[in-house]
């Protein structure tokens, strides 16, 4: 077991070493458009934004950082069979981590995670963004690439407008998101 460990900790540090850690600015520039899903008694519509990241590029592939995301929704109000259409604002503030696996070919799979806080319309409530995403990287030289990917958005809002009855409430969004990376 020492002996594992022993390895594991040198292979560990070598890779750290062979990565040479090396701090350097990235940014990102996203467009959404996809599927909203708001819950509750309102329907699913379309959903349509842009968001922007910047940070650090950590290791060759981790990028760490923070950004903001401005989406629009429009969706459906059923108010006893009456159809009421409806727009909303989603603007939120989040931290970013995102890893490419394969940067320094010219095609690189990609995950990333935003966490964050922000303002819906749906409810008028603040709100917080969960955001998953995977994709795939073109990059076109060493700084600058396109980034196509797909995206999976949670609003949580809570909602405490009625003494009796505490409940919140989450609204959804699948995307298909394309941008750059410079």
């Amino acid at each position: 077991m020492k002996k594992f460990l022993l390895v594991a900790a040198v292979t560990l540090f070598g890779a750290m070493s062979a990565s040479a850690i090396d701090p350097h600015y990235k940014g990102y520039v996203d467009t959404e458009v996809g599927i909203f899903i708001p819950g509750g008694p309102y329907n699913t519509g379309g959903l349509y934004g842009v968001s922007t990241s910047h940070g650090v590029e950590l290791i060759q592939g981790l990028f760490l950082g923070g950004g903001v995301d401005i989406a629009g929704a429009s969706y459906t109000y059923d108010y006893h069979g009456y159809d009421d259409n409806q727009g909303a604002f989603l603007g939120v503030f989040y931290a970013e981590a995102r890893y490419n696996f394969l940067r320094k070919k010219k095609i690189s799979p990609f995950v990333g995670m935003r966490l964050g806080g922000g303002y819906e319309t749906v409810n008028d409530k603040g709100t917080m963004y969960y955001n998953l995403m995977a994709g795939c990287t073109f990059n076109l030289n060493k700084k600058f690439g396109l980034d196509v990917g797909l995206s999976y958005s949670l609003y949580y809002s809570p909602i405490s407008d009625y003494y009796y009855d505490n409940y919140s409430e989450s609204m959804n969004g699948l995307a298909v998101r394309f941008g750059i990376h410079f």
